[in-house]
């Protein structure tokens, strides 16, 4: 059973009104890292929160709100995408003067700025909608941001699958229309 809180008729609803990453260019400042060496795919996952602009601390904001760290984005560094590793480090240490990334520390990253650029992915969400989320695409010094020198535009990544078959279940029999069940 459900026990209704006693601040209920205070509490404020939530729902979509809440600020979202559009895309375009934002100065970000790296939060947490989590390296994956062990899986196939060998990455780090950068926790983020925007830390400039009208949307400073919507990851923060996020996490009081909901409770999870929404905020993120991979990098890998397998021998097939060193190339783009390298691009995320240099931006890193470009956007803070006179840091080295320590290959033997990944958390050497954190509380470290960059610049990002962000677009949208596409996906197919449980109930078969086409749904949009925000997508780091590239990464750049916080200056190229500041002085609007994205070195990409921002793309929409359209789903790679099919949306989900939605299965729905009728009745075999409502009734008369007399009787409906709602």
């Amino acid at each position: 059973m459900i026990s209704k809180p006693n601040n209920w008729a205070e509490l404020k609803e939530a729902g979509g009104d809440f600020p979202k990453l559009v895309p375009g260019g934002y100065v970000i400042v790296i939060k947490k890292v989590t390296d994956f060496p062990e899986d196939n795919n060998q990455f780090i996952e950068i926790e983020y929160d925007v830390a400039e602009g009208e949307l400073k601390h919507i990851a923060l904001d996020s996490y009081e709100r909901f409770g999870s760290w929404n905020f993120k984005f991979r990098v890998y560094y397998r021998q097939k995408s060193l190339g783009f590793f390298k691009h995320f480090i240099s931006s890193v240490e470009k956007t803070n003067n006179g840091f080295t990334f320590d290959f033997s520390n990944v958390n050497c990253l954190v509380n470290k700025g960059l610049g990002i650029v962000v677009g949208v992915r596409q996906y197919y969400g449980n109930d078969g909608t086409l749904k949009n989320a925000p997508d780091v695409q590239d990464y750049c010094t916080a200056n190229e941001v500041r002085e609007d020198k994205l070195p990409s535009t921002p793309k929409i990544r359209e789903p790679r699958n099919v949306p989900p078959a939605v299965t729905v279940e009728t009745p075999n029999d409502f009734g008369s229309e007399d009787e409906l069940p709602f």
